[in-house]
């Protein structure tokens, strides 16, 4: 197999996260007309935060070498799963909330059921928070939500003055509240009594919060998260929990990686190799089809490189990639690396991917890949081999793509 074997593969990806999906349900969600009802409101704030979350693209930003080990930042993981219960007793619409931290990963940090209700009069959404009733308040094992469900009044508390109340913030596109000011009293067996301050913010694809609390006693803070920062979880899913171990939905990895979503289908041309002064070496015809996959899948997306398809030394490659974070992870049989939209391109129309050869060649691949903003159908891309710092390499192709996406069907057998 040649050097080049994979350096098509990380072709896939960039459709407009508009051209992918179009209008959807959500979108409407998150621009609602003045007419909506109060029902509607409620629906719409409910949707938002049900599904799978998690911090861990805020916690990469502050793993990041060149952040300061600021106690402030925030560090450590957490996933987020809110589920929408069905038959409980507690109210028609109730959600369960569980809040997992990465150095705990067999708890629920925080574990809640919530009911829910409109005020007309402050246009307000009002969070009735039901607390365990046993001992254990955080760091309870985690629960099944129908086993949630199937549990009664008695097996919880109300705290009233620890209700939430949020508002549409319409320019915004956002639900921003908490709790009221110096309303969420309790005594803690140490400090005394102590408020609790929580603060959220809800979008379509993002929740933020964050919580201390402070002792009445002299207004000094008992205790805080991570300095009192903002939390910042993203979507991972509308699913509470998805299949086969996903982290994340095949919407939500299309909305990060627009660029990289929009290379995806099918792309014929040409690959032309040169040396390091620019001697042409070969050039041959190719063709590549790439398929994010649908949730469900073990991995995330799926290539085929197809080296001078139809002749009689036709090459064939096989290549899978998986979501990781914040950059898609991809492998064959002889190489692993990894592709990433660069965000600082205002053309939403770049990204580039590197590999490496596990062949103990040592040999190191770069490449960046970009769209033709006049016409989504063409991109350019140039790939260059590296050995010990020096260059071995380049291959410059041009692609015309053929066949739109399948409509995340796999090239082969599943």
């Amino acid at each position: 197999m040649k050097t080049e074997t994979f350096s098509a593969w990380v072709l896939v990806l960039v459709f407009s996260v508009a051209a992918a999906f179009g209008p959807t349900a959500y979108a409407q969600e998150a621009n609602p007309s003045a007419a909506e009802t109060s029902e509607e409101s409620l629906e719409r704030f409910i949707r938002f935060w049900v599904g799978s979350f998690s911090n861990e693209r805020q916690v990469l930003l502050h793993q990041d070498r060149l952040v300061p080990e600021f106690p402030e930042l925030v560090r450590l993981s957490r996933d987020m799963r809110v589920h929408r219960l069905e038959g409980s007793e507690l109210g028609d619409t109730a959600l369960f909330l569980q809040e997992i931290k990465s150095d705990a990963p067999t708890l629920a940090h925080r574990q809640r059921i919530m009911t829910f209700e409109w005020l007309e009069e402050s246009q307000e959404v009002h969070v009735i928070q039901h607390f365990f009733a046993a001992e254990l308040t955080y760091d309870r094992p985690l629960m099944d939500a129908s086993a949630a469900a199937a549990l009664k009044a008695k097996d919880f508390t109300l705290a009233r003055g620890c209700d939430l109340y949020f508002q549409w913030e319409a320019d915004l596109k956002r639900f921003k509240g908490g709790m009221r000011p110096q309303a969420c009293k309790y005594e803690h067996p140490v400090s005394g009594p102590v408020y609790a301050e929580f603060d959220m913010i809800l979008t379509r694809h993002q929740l933020l919060y964050r919580d201390r609390s402070m002792m009445i006693s002299d207004g000094s803070i008992r205790g805080e998260i991570d300095g009192f920062s903002w939390l910042r979880f993203d979507r991972l899913s509308d699913e509470p929990q998805m299949a086969n171990g996903d982290r994340i939905s095949k919407e939500q990895l299309m909305r990060r990686m627009p660029a990289s979503g929009g290379m995806e289908g099918t792309w014929e041309g040409t690959f032309t190799r040169v040396d390091p002064e620019g001697k042409v070496l070969e050039t041959f015809p190719t063709k590549i089809v790439a398929t994010f996959l649908p949730d469900g899948h073990e991995y995330d997306f799926h290539q085929l490189n197809i080296y001078r398809p139809g002749e009689s030394n036709e090459q064939v490659i096989e290549s899978y990639g998986k979501w990781n974070v914040d950059r898609l992870h991809f492998f064959n049989n002889r190489l692993e690396g990894w592709s990433k939209d660069l965000d600082l391109d205002d053309s939403g129309l770049t990204y580039a991917f590197t590999m490496n050869f596990n062949d103990g060649s040592g040999i190191s691949v770069s490449e960046i890949i970009s769209q033709n903003p006049n016409n989504l159908d063409e991109r350019l891309r140039a790939t260059q081999y590296m050995r010990d710092g020096k260059l071995l390499r380049r291959t410059l192709i041009q692609e015309r793509r053929t066949e739109q996406p399948s409509g995340g069907q796999m090239t082969t057998a599943d």
